[in-house]
């Protein structure tokens, strides 16, 4: 005589199953847009929308992750691995935005910083190689250096007793160390002329293009270094250009063993 075993088959939450596929699918929407961004297929904006869009899926998964969670809690269903996964995967992709705009409260809308309100350092080359998509380089003037000294008042000219074309050879270390795409150089020839550097640096989390510029300027103290960053697309910057010129100048100051000043 057979036995007959009698199977109960464990019904799956449908909650889960659709938190995971939301959570799964914004991954390479998000990863798409900042590649698309990153090689300059998108612009700015768009790939700020495409992101969200991004972020918003997360979302949307997060949700149906703890609405799933209880519904296996109460119920008795299965598919707890995958809300774990969905959960866990909407937070990776929302946490860099996250933290972007928990970074950004109580800072001005800026995006463009520099040490020398009143003559700020130029953009000779990389003026010229910008597209036209591109924040302009004219400084905005009064207006934006209010904002700048109630928002970073630290942010000043840095002035030291070292021949300009010591300095220059510490800051071109120092931009090189950091990665950044130097667009143009020119060394100060002993304080007969300016010296200048100009660069591309990127900023985290997205990885967006930041100009910046380093002026010399012979003193009769020394040299002065003045320092100008600003973002190529976005209209604020979220601290990133005051951190970099702030830790540029600390580390210049660290490598001539000089207190900042």
């Amino acid at each position: 005589m057979i036995r007959r075993r009698l199977y109960v088959e464990e019904r799956v939450s449908k909650l889960a199953v659709w938190s995971l596929r939301a959570a799964v699918f914004a991954l390479p929407v998000t990863a798409i847009a900042l590649g698309l961004y990153a090689t300059e297929t998108l612009d700015f904006r768009s790939a700020v929308y495409a992101v969200l869009a991004g972020v918003g899926l997360s979302a949307l998964a997060l949700l149906l992750a703890l609405a799933g969670f209880v519904v296996i809690w109460n119920e008795g269903l299965r598919g707890l691995g995958r809300v774990i996964g969905a959960a866990a995967l909407a937070l990776l992709l929302i946490a860099p935005t996250a933290t972007v705009a928990a970074l950004s409260v109580g800072l001005p809308a800026l995006h463009d910083i520099t040490t020398d309100m009143d003559d700020p350092p130029t953009f000779q080359t990389l003026g010229q190689l910008r597209s036209r998509a591109a924040n302009n380089l004219a400084y905005a003037g009064a207006s934006a250096s209010a904002e700048q000294r109630d928002a970073y008042p630290g942010i000043k000219p840095m002035i030291v007793d070292v021949p300009p074309d010591d300095v220059y050879k510490s800051l071109m270390g120092l931009v090189t160390r950091h990665k950044w795409l130097v667009v143009d150089a020119v060394p100060p020839r002993g304080g007969q002329r300016e010296g200048r550097i100009e660069a591309v640096a990127r900023s985290l989390p997205f990885g967006l293009r930041d100009d910046v510029v380093i002026r010399l300027r012979r003193t009769a103290e020394g040299t002065r270094i003045d320092m100008r960053s600003v973002s190529r697309n976005s209209d604020r910057d979220f601290g990133a250009n005051a951190r970099r010129i702030d830790q540029l100048l600390a580390e210049l100051a660290d490598a001539q063993g000089r207190a900042r000043r």
